[in-house]
């Protein structure tokens, strides 16, 4: 086992790591409420994971995005209730579930803002090379699986 040496917690990659996603979390945000759509950046995550997850059920949408129930079902009744997305009956191993949909107005919302908000995520990266973003895909996924191990 690698003995690790240290002495305060702001020393660890976990507090590094937790400062990176907290500032890339702000920016974006930012970002995307400068975009005046009408909704947060986070109710803007939340609409593009319903696009790419079909029929995606509240539950699991709150696992994806590590959000609790209660946030999730806030910010879906907002989503509804300005025609975003659809909350439909559906099915989940054999349980009746609430299963979440994009509309075409929510939909148009999506394609027409997701060329800024990648172009903007670009720039972030310009300065890392394919290699190191690579890298930083690897140790997430190593760091994920020991994670895993742990429990």
């Amino acid at each position: 086992m690698k003995e690790i040496k240290l002495n305060h917690y702001v020393d660890t990659v976990i507090y590094s790591v937790d400062m990176i996603i907290k500032n890339l979390k702000a920016d974006l945000k930012h970002k995307v409420d400068g975009l005046n759509l009408g909704i947060t950046g986070e109710q803007f995550v939340i609409l593009d994971t319903i696009a790419y997850y079909k029929n995606i059920y509240q539950q699991k949408l709150s696992d994806i995005l590590m959000k609790d129930k209660s946030n999730t079902t806030r910010m879906i009744k907002i989503l509804v209730d300005k025609g975003l997305i659809s909350r439909d009956m559906g099915k989940v191993n054999n349980r009746l579930v609430y299963t979440l949909n994009i509309t075409p107005q929510g939909k148009r919302l999506v394609d027409e803002n997701m060329p800024k908000i990648k172009k903007y995520i670009t720039e972030i990266f310009e300065n890392i090379s394919d290699e190191e973003i690579q890298l930083l895909h690897t140790m997430s996924g190593k760091f994920e699986k020991a994670l895993t191990l742990v429990k």
